[in-house]
This record gives C-alpha cells, sequence and structure tokens, in this order.
C-alpha cells in the first residue's frame, strides 16, 4: 500500500499568518507557504536543531514558522525591500533566531549568503525555497518577475540548488507540477540529490496564469507539465514540496519518471484530497507522500 498521509489543517501556519498582507506586494498564498514548512521541518534533525537558510523568503512567514518547528535558526533571503521590511516587521524574532537580510541569492555566492546572517548559524545548515515557479512567456515574464519562473518554471533552481551542494546543505525545493518537475527532478539527481519525502497540495489555477496560459499549456501538451482538470472547475495544478538528502549514491530507480507517475495518478482523483493515490492497481511511490487537503484561502496575491 502506498505510504500517504493527509491533513486538512493549517498545521504550521497561525490565525495571524493566515490574515492577508494589506501590501499586494507581499508573496500571500497560504497553501503554497504550508508546504514550504512541512518540507523544511521533513529535514530538520530529531528533536530540533540545526540552521534553515530560506532563499527567496518572502513575506517571513515560513521563517517563523519553520522556528516554531524546531529550527534553531532561520534566516531569510529576499531581493525585494518592501517584502523585506514586512517580514523583519512582523516576523524577525529580537533574540536573533529568525533574522532576514537584503540580497539576492541568484548573484551572490554562497559564503557571501552566509554572511548576511549576524551571528553563528548552528549546524547542520539546511537550504530550503519557495521559489517563484509559474512558467511565462519572455513578454509576460519581464512583466511580472515576481511569480516567474521563466519559460520552463526552473528559472531559479539552478541557483538554489547549486547553493545547497555547495554549503554541503540537505535542500526544500518547491515546485509547481504545470513547470517541469521531470526536469526539476534531475537537476536535483545531477547535483547530488534523493528525494525522501513528497508533500502535495492541489490548487486552483490563478486569474493571471488563466489569462497567460501559453508555457503552462505548451508544457502540458510535451507532456512536462501536469494540471488537474475536473468538469465544471478551473484546472488546478499540484504544489510538489520535495525534502531532500544529500548522497553520494543517487543512481537507482528514475525518481523523475516515479514523480511524473505520481502526478499523473493524483491528477486522476475526484476529490482535494487526492483520493486515486490510494489505488493499489499501480505502482506505489518510493517515498512518503503527504497530501494537504487546506480549505481555500481568503485570498491570494501573484497568482
Amino acid at each position: 500500500m502506498p505510504d500517504i498521509t493527509r491533513v486538512t489543517t493549517y498545521r504550521h501556519l497561525t490565525a495571524h499568518d493566515l490574515e492577508p498582507p494589506g501590501d499586494p506586494e507581499v508573496f500571500f498564498e497560504p497553501a503554497d507557504t504550508e508546504i514550504g514548512v512541512w518540507v523544511a521541518a521533513d529535514l530538520l534533525p530529531a528533536g530540533g536543531g540545526g540552521t534553515v537558510l530560506d532563499l527567496g523568503s518572502g513575506s517571513g512567514a515560513a521563517a517563523a514558522a519553520i522556528a516554531r518547528a524546531g529550527a534553531a535558526r532561520v534566516h531569510g533571503i529576499d531581493s525585494g525591500r518592501r517584502t523585506l521590511r514586512w517580514a523583519r516587521d512582523h516576523y524577525a524574532c529580537a533574540d536573533g533566531r529568525v533574522t532576514f537580510a537584503l540580497a539576492d541569492y541568484a548573484e551572490l555566492a554562497s559564503h557571501e549568503l552566509l554572511a548576511t546572517a549576524p551571528g553563528d548559524l548552528p549546524r547542520p545548515l539546511i537550504v530550503t525555497s519557495n521559489p517563484a515557479y509559474v512558467p511565462l512567456p519572455p513578454e509576460v515574464d519581464r512583466a511580472r518577475p515576481s511569480i516567474s519562473g521563466g519559460a520552463d518554471g526552473l528559472k531559479w533552481a539552478g541557483a538554489i540548488v547549486g547553493h545547497a551542494g555547495a554549503l554541503d546543505a540537505d535542500l526544500g525545493f518547491t515546485i509547481g507540477s504545470y513547470s517541469t518537475p521531470r526536469r526539476a527532478v534531475g537537476l536535483l539527481h545531477r547535483a547530488g540529490y534523493r528525494i525522501a519525502t513528497v508533500t502535495l497540495c492541489s490548487l486552483p489555477l490563478g486569474d493571471f496564469t488563466v489569462e497567460h496560459p501559453e508555457r503552462v499549456l505548451a508544457l502540458e501538451a510535451a507532456g512536462e507539465a501536469v494540471l488537474w482538470r475536473r468538469a465544471g472547475e478551473r484546472p488546478a495544478y499540484f504544489v510538489v514540496g520535495l525534502a531532500c538528502r544529500r548522497a553520494a549514491d543517487t543512481s537507482g530507480a528514475d525518481a523523475a519518471k516515479e514523480l511524473m507517475d505520481l502526478l499523473h495518478t493524483a491528477a486522476r482523483s475526484t476529490t482535494t484530497a487526492l483520493d486515486a493515490l490510494d489505488e493499489t492497481g499501480g505502482t506505489s511511490p518510493p517515498w512518503p507522500v503527504r497530501i494537504l487537503a487546506l480549505p481555500p484561502a481568503s485570498a491570494r496575491h501573484h497568482w
């Protein structure tokens, strides 16, 4: 039988975190953020501890929740000045346990990222990121940099995976099923990472993506993207949280194919609990799978 657990409430985000920020420039997508926290928590040492370096930390809600989940230190890095101001005002800790810095992780070297954090960073080090991953055509990509993942949704993936590898850190990485999950797993594999756990949550396509669907539809037609289509419903996608461990040997089964099989099976479901994953006729995924079947958010920014 598949190793599947289901979560129907927000376990990590608080009522405060679920209130939309007044600034539309501040990232707000509760389900997406909740997945990022689960992924980081899967990588924390037993009993807590260690440092999480959150690349593209956005509102700061995830960083604060990761600290509540047991991390000794969480340091968020973001290139948005208004976003950083919000994170510091609402989530930075006076004791220095949760901190934020203004920096562009796609431009700095790994040691320069660490240098933006005040004080010592306890080991082990874990890198997490929930980057912009919406595949958009070039003209729209330039207009909406806060959500765009480039033509394949992986514009930021190389820098993120590169930093994690350079720092010899485990990696929590979130992508969308409507980008190129097969390519993402290939990138992780080549960098020496193996998937330890997968967390999934379905979300309807946002208004902006519905208005600019060209790249998503092209990737779906090419067999790279997976959408969830139900009669009478807006098309949805799966937020895919990958908790990845450094591994000396990543040979063996084809993790990219296994993830795509998992997503295609999920897309046969009739409910947000992704009931099709309980089918026993197919091959069970090789990792524990967590499904978040969460209440709809009151608002979503950027989507």
